[in-house]
């Protein structure tokens, strides 16, 4: 009998006995898992909302798909082994699960941060305040970007009450505070912006002189300008003169902060040259302004 007809009635005999299929041999793809690519590298592996991630992968696919915290990227291939997304503007700062998906729908899932943004502050306005001002005058106002409704603002590293606009201004209250430079920065979560320059000015400072009413025995002059207090002397040629002088003729009268009043009896009519400057407690000056004046 020929060889072929006995192995197919040998095959036959012991399907019979066994009551199973004759399985034939598997193809060779047959048996093959299902697997997403690998991402062998996320650089940066945290980056601000709007920035560029890039995944080194081991494969690419058209059917491949990311997805951030659940919502879905588009993604660009780079090269056969690299593919970049941008994260999302509006994405809120935290971890996200970063997950890559195969065609077949095999996934891999990997752990992202999404930085917030660094805050960056661009100038200062006023970048300079008295301590005569107040109320609105006191307002400073920070122009910048990337500014939310969480920022807060550093004042010599403490918090202190401000005002938000986003994206661009933010607006506090100059405290009362020391003379000197004091720094101003914007701060989101830990992220600090470089800190800008605030003047707190709080020496004297004369704007101008002018002759004011004239009395028989006596005239005025009207010193105007900044920082004056109701405790600050005036320096005459070297003389000085307050509120109180008691028996002395000449006195000086505070009416504000932006105004005093030197009350001046003159020994003859004839103009001369006076050298005057504002002195306040603590030994702050003004600058020394020459006035031809009786």
């Amino acid at each position: 009998m020929p060889k072929q007809i006995l192995s197919s009635l040998l095959l036959l005999v012991c399907f019979t006995l066994s009551g199973r299929p004759v399985l034939s041999a598997p193809l060779p793809n047959q048996n093959k898992q299902a697997t997403a690519p690998v991402v062998f590298s996320i650089v940066p592996a945290q980056a601000e909302p709007g920035a560029q991630v890039v995944l080194a992968v081991s494969s690419i696919s058209d059917g491949l798909k990311l997805t951030l915290g659940g919502d879905p990227l588009v993604w660009r291939a780079l090269n056969n082994r690299r593919i970049a997304f941008d994260i999302p503007p509006e994405a809120a700062p935290g971890q996200y699960s970063l997950m890559v998906t195969a065609q077949d729908g095999v996934s891999r899932t990997y752990v992202f941060t999404v930085l917030p943004l660094k805050p960056v502050a661009i100038n200062i306005d006023p970048d300079r305040v008295t301590s005569c001002t107040s109320g609105s005058a006191r307002e400073v106002t920070i122009h910048g970007r990337n500014f939310n409704a969480s920022s807060q603002l550093l004042f010599d590293g403490a918090i202190i009450r401000s005002r938000i606009s986003p994206p661009d201004t933010i607006k506090f209250t100059a405290p009362a505070v020391r003379d000197g430079l004091h720094q101003v920065a914007v701060k989101n979560g830990e992220i600090t912006s470089t800190p800008l320059g605030l003047s707190i000015v709080n020496a004297p400072d004369i704007t101008s002189i002018t002759i004011g009413s004239d009395h028989v025995n006596s005239y005025e002059l009207i010193i105007e300008g900044d920082n004056f207090l109701q405790t600050s002397t005036v320096m005459v040629n070297g003389g000085r003169v307050d509120s109180g002088n008691g028996t002395q003729p000449e006195r000086l009268i505070y009416q504000d902060c932006t105004r005093m009043i030197y009350e001046r009896h003159p020994y003859s009519p004839a103009p001369k040259e006076l050298r005057i400057q504002v002195v306040n407690p603590g030994g702050a000056t003004s600058r020394t302004v020459m006035v031809t004046a009786p």
